[in-house]
């Protein structure tokens, strides 16, 4: 790392110490390795231009690719392609491997003082991260973004600020080794906590505050403890370089939660309008009716979005997402349910059981399970489908939020008739796109910003009505990097949308997607 960007970063490290502490614990170097652990590993590939590495966002592509650094883009770099190297898709993809490039190490806007990341936007300050976007001062992290700041570790968070090994969450400060803890603050090895603060060791709770262990105790009494086993917790994390996870603890008690009074919801859900806005979107996309979306789960799922059933140990099943790393770590027989996690909170440890950390890693199994669910706002019509705020006509999908109409996706953030989708933002009636935003009608778009009518395209901004295209910004009517007269483009796009629509109605899936139509064969 840069040394200034070090100098800087370990600054902003020991002042979140501090903070969340009240104390220094050592150098940010020593922590990396630990800190680390939250964020999925970061896919590196070299630019055959300079040698240099090159960070991606999301590990799918070929490994035969092309790959340069950001700084290294030809931008509306045209490929010449001729008449005859678009007659087909495979023609298309033959002709791409010898001239395009896949771009990595991509940061934003204004942004500045970033190393060994990938998709940072108007952010300063960043290392070992991808998906950041207007914050500052974070380290060893994924999917931040709203002006979060001083963030360690941590991931799939917004507008937050002060936090260590921390996934899941919106609104929270000073927060250490927790999970899903919505609008909260001060929280310490908490899962499932929402609208909470000063907690420790907590679950299920909803708009509380001063428990350890679920157990309500006066301020005073909660403050005292709090000094005393946070110290514990500093005194092995300045021993070891990391201190044992929430999920490790809870794995590691041998005691298990009884007597639970649980009321699951019975929700109505309705396949048929879900299977509606789908073949409305696919019609737009593919000028054919499909059959039903269950027929293309799996190439939906491809790059996207899979979900896992899991049982949980209290009785039922629940969906989890390959994508985000906790969820493979949480313990056997530690995985519940959303109404099994309201139950859960209302149990707690005793008076005798919450007096040290070492009697609460004891016990703390009476308590501590975890859950990928997470249900609020107003919602409608959700079916397998684990996070939903705001959402209606949900399938299979993680985490929708202020959206309606989607399905196989992991991430659509204000966006509709979305399905297949990787983090999509403010998009709609779009396939299989990842990581980009403001898409309307599109099709395998990869990083891409304000596009429509696009399919198969990488790295791109502001394009209308173009195809296979890598490293392009405000064109229309162009294919392959080439541009070509309106009613060319529309007759070779009729041609391809027709071989991409009789490939789907045979096989349920298309051969070529854009992390692997730019490699060599």
């Amino acid at each position: 790392m840069d040394a200034q960007l070090y100098a800087t970063l370990d600054k902003a490290w020991k002042s979140t110490c501090r903070v969340l502490f009240g104390q220094e614990i050592g150098e940010l170097k020593r922590y990396e390795e630990w800190l680390a652990g939250q964020a999925p590993i970061l896919s590196k590939r070299k630019s055959y231009v300079s040698g240099k590495e090159v960070i991606l966002a999301k590990n799918g592509y070929a490994k035969n690719a092309r790959f340069i650094s950001a700084e290294e883009v030809a931008q509306n770099k045209s490929y010449a392609l001729s008449i005859n190297d678009i007659k087909d898709i495979d023609s298309i993809s033959a002709a791409l491997a010898e001239k395009c490039e896949y771009a990595g190490n991509r940061f934003l806007g204004n942004s500045s003082n970033v190393e060994h990341a990938d998709i940072v936007m108007n952010s300063h300050f960043v290392n070992s991260s991808t998906n950041i976007e207007e914050s500052m001062y974070v380290d060893s992290s994924f999917m931040v973004r709203r002006n979060s700041k001083y963030i360690f570790g941590a991931g799939y968070c917004g507008q937050s600020e002060f936090l260590v090994r921390v996934v899941g969450t919106f609104n929270s400060k000073r927060c250490f080794e927790s999970y899903f803890i919505p609008d909260s603050s001060d929280l310490y090895f908490c899962d499932s906590c929402f609208g909470s603060h000063d907690l420790l060791f907590c679950f299920g709770q909803r708009s509380t505050s001063y428990r350890i262990g679920n157990l309500q105790l006066p301020k005073e009494k909660y403050l005292g403890l709090k000094q005393k086993i946070l110290a514990e917790v500093v005194q092995e994390l300045q021993k070891e370089g990391r201190f044992p996870t929430l999920l490790e603890i809870a794995g590691s008690s041998k005691e298990a939660a009884t007597g639970l009074e649980i009321e699951e919801d019975d929700i109505p859900t309705n396949m048929a309008p879900i299977e509606k806005g789908f073949a409305f979107t696919y019609k737009l996309l593919f000028k054919k009716e499909p059959l039903g979306i269950e027929q293309y789960e799996k190439w939906l799922s491809k790059n996207a979005m899979e979900l896992v059933p899991e049982k949980t140990v209290l009785g039922g099943t629940v969906y989890c997402p390959r994508n985000i790393p906790y969820f493979s770590k949480v313990p056997k027989g530690r995985m519940a349910s959303f109404s099994q996690m309201l139950a859960i909170g209302k149990k707690s440890l005793s008076q005798e059981e919450v007096q040290t950390l070492s009697s609460i890693k004891k016990h703390i199994g009476k308590i501590s399970y975890f859950t990928p669910e997470l249900y609020d706002g107003e919602n409608a019509n959700y079916i397998a489908s684990p996070l939903v705020y705001h959402g209606t006509n949900v399938y299979k999908t993680y985490d929708i939020t202020y959206g309606d109409n989607a399905g196989v996706c992991l991430l659509a953030l204000n966006s509709k008739y979305v399905y297949g989708c990787y983090r999509v933002l403010e998009s709609q009636f779009s396939f299989k796109c990842y990581n980009s935003l403001y898409l309307n009608r599109c099709l395998e778009l990869d990083s891409c910003n304000k596009c429509s009518d696009s399919y198969f395209c990488h790295n791109c901004e502001g394009l209308v009505d173009c195809m296979f295209c890598f490293n392009m910004k405000g064109k229309r009517f162009a294919i392959g990097n080439t541009d070509l007269q309106r009613e060319k483009y529309a007759q070779i796009k009729e041609m391809l949308l027709k071989q991409m629509g009789e490939e789907l109605e045979k096989k349920k899936e298309l051969k070529w997607d854009i992390y692997s139509i730019g490699a060599m064969q």
